[in-house]
């Protein structure tokens, strides 16, 4: 299970890294935390039905069922919630060293996806910039900063203008969603803003 955590790690990194102007000579501070106000930024799209998140920050493993989760990649052996990087986060770990779906609210950057627009916008911190279409409503991006390959799939949604739901998943070719990771993690991110829904 060393890669999914590797790749979970690295996700966590890339979502908890500020963005900064570049310039010769003297380095230049982080840039300052945005008022909710500013938000969207750097072309990031508006989000215009903004969710209460109170339910997913408490119980992010309430996001899917089990048998939800098994429904899109496989038989699972378990889930536990893990604090990682951007804030509580469930890991769905699949049976027989599937892989592993990871989801949850990343609570430490207060700017939603305006933060991976304004990585792609500097030319840095994204190797990876894909936005999709709405999910259940709601904007989202595929992106990664590296790890990029078979069975890896990024994706961040925007569930208000200062939140965004990421889900990492990492999955070896005995899933069955090993060749559309991608399309895994939209699936688990509409289930997250459906529960988000219900609770509004």
């Amino acid at each position: 299970m060393r890669v999914q955590l590797v790749s979970v790690l690295a996700v966590a990194a890339l979502l908890a890294v500020g963005c900064s102007t570049k310039t010769s000579g003297t380095a230049e501070p982080s840039t300052p935390l945005p008022d909710a106000t500013d938000l969207p930024r750097a072309g990031a799209p508006k989000v215009t039905a903004p969710l209460k998140t109170e339910q997913l920050t408490n119980d992010p493993c309430g996001a899917a069922t089990d048998a939800d989760i098994e429904g899109i990649a496989g038989k699972l052996k378990g889930s536990k919630v893990e604090q990682i990087g951007g804030g509580p986060t469930c890991s769905w770990v699949l049976a027989d060293l599937a892989g592993s779906i990871n989801g949850g609210l990343n609570v430490s950057q207060p700017d939603g996806l305006s933060h991976l627009y304004a990585l792609k916008r500097q030319g840095s911190g994204v190797t990876t910039f894909k936005p999709l279409p709405d999910i259940a409503g709601y904007p989202a991006v595929v992106f990664a900063n590296g790890g990029e390959g078979a069975g890896n799939c990024n994706l961040a949604v925007g569930v208000r203008d200062d939140m965004m739901y990421t889900v990492v998943t990492a999955l070896f070719d005995n899933s069955p969603g090993y060749n559309d990771p991608c399309g895994s993690s939209v699936r688990v991110a509409e289930l997250a803003i459906q529960h988000l829904k219900a609770a509004q």
